[in-house]
């Protein structure tokens, strides 16, 4: 997920700055929230793709696995969908967002090193 998380990235930085506003929508997820469902989604998917070596089951479990997650936070997959096409047709807020994403799993990657020690 992580490379996933850098494409979205590279691709966010190589578009035009012609891409066009998505108008905010009500039911907006706030940036901080965002940050914190992305987080989540990326170690859910880095666990997912460890266990299940068949894309199919992958796919499946994913989908399935990561509706759950939003439910569990109070939002839909709309909403959520929603969210990421508003934030990414502002390319600075959505890098800041991967940018908040990385830094969190960087961090918790180094508190889990230093507990094994």
């Amino acid at each position: 997920m992580i490379r996933v998380v850098f494409i979205a990235l590279l691709f966010l930085v190589s578009c035009s700055d012609g891409v066009p506003r998505v108008e905010e929508p009500d039911d907006l997820i706030p940036q901080g929230k965002m940050v914190s469902l992305l987080t989540e989604l990326v170690k859910l998917e880095a666990y997912i793709t460890d266990e299940y070596g068949n894309i199919t089951q992958y796919h499946k479990v994913m989908v399935n696995t990561g509706d759950s997650l939003l439910k569990s936070k109070g939002y839909s997959k709309d909403q959520f969908e929603g969210s990421m096409e508003y934030y990414g047709s502002r390319q600075e807020e959505m890098i800041s967002i991967y940018n908040d994403v990385l830094d969190r799993l960087v961090k918790e990657k180094g508190d889990l090193q230093r507990k094994k020690k």
